[in-house]
């Protein structure tokens, strides 16, 4: 029981750890508030099941709280003016998809290279 356990576990834990370490970098991609396009960057750290980092625009920028991260789906929130939201992502490799309960929309992010 325990060697099934351990051997359905260790694939498990290889998944999150690939997916962390590909999530980790920055992500750009414009998202539609009012109407009006602005410009979103992420810069995402990803360890193990743990996601932290910052979302920047034209406004500012602001650290992402309660970041998690399970399979290929990821979320976390932001403090806007004192409003918590959150936001819920899915990582597909060369895009990430996110959707906001800020806008109520979903955006693409490409990775940018460093």
């Amino acid at each position: 029981m325990k060697k099934t356990f351990l051997s359905l576990a260790f694939p498990f834990a290889l998944c999150i750890a690939i997916v962390a370490a590909s999530l980790t970098g920055t992500w750009k991609g414009t998202v539609m508030i009012q109407d009006n396009p602005v410009e979103l960057t992420y810069k995402f750290k990803a360890e193990g099941s743990v996601l932290t980092g910052t979302v920047t625009s034209q406004f500012g920028e602001i650290p992402l709280m309660d970041g998690k991260i399970s399979g290929d789906d990821f979320s976390y929130k932001v403090d806007i003016n004192g409003n918590v939201r959150e936001s819920k992502g899915k990582y597909y490799g060369d895009s990430i998809v996110i959707t906001s309960s800020v806008t109520g929309r979903s955006a693409t992010f490409k990775r940018v290279a460093e």
